[in-house]
This record gives structure tokens, C-alpha cells and sequence, in this order.
């Protein structure tokens, strides 16, 4: 399970380094199969919020602190609510769940990006749509360890510059990821997977490495080609979570 889990983390990891997000989309249901709904979750939003603290000291001055700032106040705003939501639920009606997410957010990706070359659709001062998208964001964050796909519909219906959107992702991500965990740890009952030191130490390293693997094949591969990789990992792996929640339910 080790191994698959380190597969899993290097596959996630490398495509978000090259991609600028998805880790949550691509790891977060292979890890959920491995680990289990609860543990699983809790551990996509460990990793990622470490991916992006390894990452934000090299973005820090594109970030837009604006958008920040009302991205997280709706997210950790909804955290709570959304794991006390979760606890009692069923490990079949996790899995369910968020293997719908899974494949629900990765469609509503893919349909917003057709939208790329529209106009700007918000004014730039408001702050409501901003606040629409952390609170799903933070939703997306504590059911399943994915509040990347409405921070990426904003940005393309916003037509936010891409550095300063990638940067902002980082911080937004990890505060993100770090109120998820706490609200799950404190309300929903959730625990951090059973592993020995030694294992978690393996988990780090591969996480390291995802970031390492990423910087080498960024120069390699075309936005295009990472794109339809990432779209196909995560349409399996939600596929596969929902597969198995619904076999537990016959």
C-alpha cells in the first residue's frame, strides 16, 4: 500500500508542479481508495498544504493578497459546518461522494475552460464572487481534499492573470488545506492515518520528490499533453472511489 500510496503522491505532486494545481484531483482518490475516506482526505490536505508551503517562497511577491484575503475568509468560514456534515456519514457515502465531486469538478473544469477567450465577467472591486468560490473551495476541501476546480472557474470567468493566479493559489491552498484538516480533526471525528514514523517519512520524501519530478518534466512536456493526462488520472481515480461506495452499498 506504501508503494502505491508514493505512486500516487509522485503522479499528483509532478503534475501539479507542472500543471500549477490538480494534486487534490489526481492523488486525492487513489489515496482515499488506499487509505480510506476519512484518513484519506485528512491526508491530501496534509500533503497539500506542505506542497504549497514549498512552493509559496517562490511566488510570495506576484500573490494578490486582495483576492486572498476574501478566498479564505469564506472558506475557513464554511470548514466547520461542512465537517460537522460529515460526521456520522457513512464510509460508502464518503466514497460516493466524493467520487461525484471528483468527477463533478473535473467536468466543470473542462466546461469553464471553454470560456478562456469571453470577455471579463466580474467587476474588479467586488467581492462577491469571491467569496462564492472559497466557500466552494472550502466545501470541496473538507469532503474530498479538492478546492482547486472553483479557484480555476473563477480565474478563467475572471480572466486573472496566470502568475499572479498560480501564485495566489499557493497560500489560498495551504490556509485552505490546514482549516479543512482542523475542522475534520475537531469535528468530524477524523484521525491521521495509522503509519509508523518511518512511513511518513517515506510520504515526505515523496512529496519532495513530486516537486523535483515536475521541474524536470515541465521543460518536456507541452501544456496540452500534461492536460489530458491529468483529466484522464482524474476521471479514473474519481471513477474507481465511486465504484467501490457504491459496491459497499449492494
Amino acid at each position: 500500500m506504501l508503494a502505491l500510496l508514493v505512486l500516487a503522491i509522485l503522479v499528483g505532486g509532478s503534475l501539479q508542479r507542472v500543471a500549477g494545481m490538480g494534486f487534490g484531483l489526481v492523488a486525492g482518490p487513489f489515496i482515499v481508495l488506499l487509505v480510506g475516506p476519512l484518513e484519506g482526505v485528512l491526508l491530501v490536505n496534509v500533503v497539500g498544504a506542505a506542497m504549497a508551503l514549498l512552493i509559496i517562497g517562490r511566488v510570495l511577491r506576484e500573490v494578490d493578497w486582495r483576492r486572498y484575503a476574501w478566498l479564505v475568509a469564506a472558506s475557513v468560514s464554511v470548514s466547520v459546518p461542512a465537517a460537522l456534515l460529515l460526521r456520522g456519514a457513512s464510509s460508502a457515502a464518503l466514497e460516493i461522494g466524493i467520487g461525484l465531486v471528483v468527477i463533478g469538478a473535473m467536468t466543470l473544469a473542462l466546461v469553464t475552460a471553454r470560456l478562456r477567450g469571453e470577455r471579463r465577467r466580474f467587476a474588479a472591486r467586488d467581492p462577491r464572487p469571491l467569496l462564492v468560490t472559497g466557500a466552494a473551495s472550502g466545501v470541496g476541501s473538507v469532503a474530498a481534499g479538492i478546492g482547486g476546480p472553483p479557484l480555476a472557474v473563477y480565474a478563467v470567468l475572471d480572466r486573472w492573470d496566470t502568475r499572479s493566479f498560480a501564485a495566489t493559489a499557493q497560500p489560498f491552498f495551504m490556509t485552505n488545506a490546514l482549516a479543512a484538516m482542523a475542522a475534520k480533526l475537531l469535528f468530524a471525528g477524523a484521525t491521521f492515518p495509522a503509519f509508523a514514523v518511518w512511513e511518513w517519512l517515506v510520504i515526505g520524501l515523496a512529496l519532495v520528490g513530486s516537486i523535483a519530478l515536475g521541474e524536470l518534466l515541465a521543460p518536456r512536456l507541452s501544456r496540452e499533453a500534461t492536460r489530458r493526462v491529468l483529466v484522464v488520472l482524474a476521471y479514473v481515480g474519481g471513477a474507481a472511489t465511486l465504484a467501490r461506495g457504491v459496491a459497499q452499498l449492494l
